[in-house]
């Protein structure tokens, strides 16, 4: 199988690569190379060719497309600071771009694995005790202000439960998932409307030794991690009970890989089934770390943020598929990776700063 990865220079993109070649299987990346995720050409293994050029220009996707004949679309722009324009740019306009090259019929695509997100559901499903399955609408700001976390029900306004959410409804709270599901819905559209084999892989919350740290705008994991290597403690938004799954990032390798190799048509969730709260990393990393520090919750918060992410994960297993890491075993991969890095002090100050000055985190009164 040859195979093209856009994003394939990047942490899932290099893992997925790894494991195709391992495989025998032919890859090719697509990657800008661009900050705050690389700070150069990587050392990429034999065997895996790279074309440096970006999924915004016609010519780049030209040049990586050759004689492919599945694309794993993984080249994404994920940020909390609000650069909209530029998350339907990246995500949206790029994957147009890819289908009205497939349609001129000078390619050997056949499928396409588009790399998504939980992002595309927000809040997900929640449910009420008088009124059942919902589907709150995102937070309001007025509510997260007075430091009420927790969605209402969107009939009654009483307490609901979050539950196992799965693929059938999508509901976006930031500017980043809705333009994850308009690149979703292109996928889709255009390869149902001509021909082409196509599946949409949502992630979890992706884990592993050798998630960039550079980016210290999102992300737990790395953001307690590197406060935590500067002798500080992690620091929460909200109260910490935010529900999150946590997959490792070899799982989701396994994960494209089978998607590559044939899954039918639709969308799967990605994740480990196991839903921890964000106290409960921070816990363990603090275990992990042998540090003697207590994990603070200012009230902050950010507005698009969804309050809990809980994905059904049974159409991948019924696919063949299972998550294999524990979140522990995670956690102490990824800290004693990050251990090893130089130039930890140039990426840790600062992002606090930028992103109250910015308005992406608030702190509620």
């Amino acid at each position: 199988m040859r195979v093209l990865i856009t994003g394939g220079a990047g942490f899932i993109g290099q893992r997925t690569g790894d494991l195709l070649l391992k495989q025998g299987h032919q890859v090719t990346i697509l990657d800008n190379l661009s900050p705050p995720a690389h700070d150069g050409p990587p050392a990429l293994p034999a065997g895996m060719e790279l074309v440096e050029g970006d999924i915004r220009k016609r010519e780049d996707w030209v040049k990586a497309l050759k004689e492919n004949e599945v694309v794993l679309h993984l080249a994404d722009h994920h940020d909390y600071l609000p650069s909209f324009s530029k998350l339907f740019h990246v995500n949206t306009v790029g994957t147009a771009i890819l289908f009205e090259l497939l349609l001129e019929g000078k390619t050997s695509v056949r499928r396409v694995v588009l790399g998504s997100s939980m992002a595309v559901y927000g809040e997900g499903k929640y449910r009420c005790g008088k009124d059942g399955d919902v589907y709150p609408q995102p937070r309001r700001v007025d509510a997260l202000e007075r430091g009420i976390w927790d969605p209402p029900c969107p009939i009654c306004g009483g307490a609901i439960t979050p539950m196992v959410t799965d693929e059938s409804v999508a509901r976006p709270t930031s500017a980043y998932g809705l333009s994850k599901l308009a690149q979703e819905e292109l996928v889709r559209l255009l390869g149902e409307r001509h021909g082409f084999e196509w599946v949409i892989l949502r992630y979890g919350a992706v884990q592993g030794r050798a998630q960039p740290f550079q980016n210290a705008y999102y992300g737990a994991l790395r953001i307690f991690a590197l406060r935590l290597a500067h002798d500080q403690p992690p620091v929460l938004l909200e109260d910490g009970n935010q529900l999150r799954d946590f997959i490792d990032v070899d799982d989701v390798a396994r994960a494209n890989v089978t998607a590559l190799a044939g899954l039918p048509p639709g969308a799967y969730n990605v994740a480990s089934g196991r839903a921890h709260t964000l106290m409960d990393l921070a816990r363990i990393l603090l275990r992990v770390a042998d540090r003697d520090l207590t994990p603070e919750t200012p009230g902050r918060y950010r507005v698009g943020d969804a309050r809990h992410a809980v994905p059904d994960v049974s159409r991948m297993k019924a696919a063949g598929w299972e998550a294999q890491a524990g979140l522990e075993a995670m956690t102490r991969e990824y800290w004693q990776w990050l251990r090893s890095q130089p130039n930890l002090d140039t990426y840790f100050e600062g992002a606090d700063h930028l992103m109250e000055r910015t308005g992406t985190v608030r702190v509620s009164r």
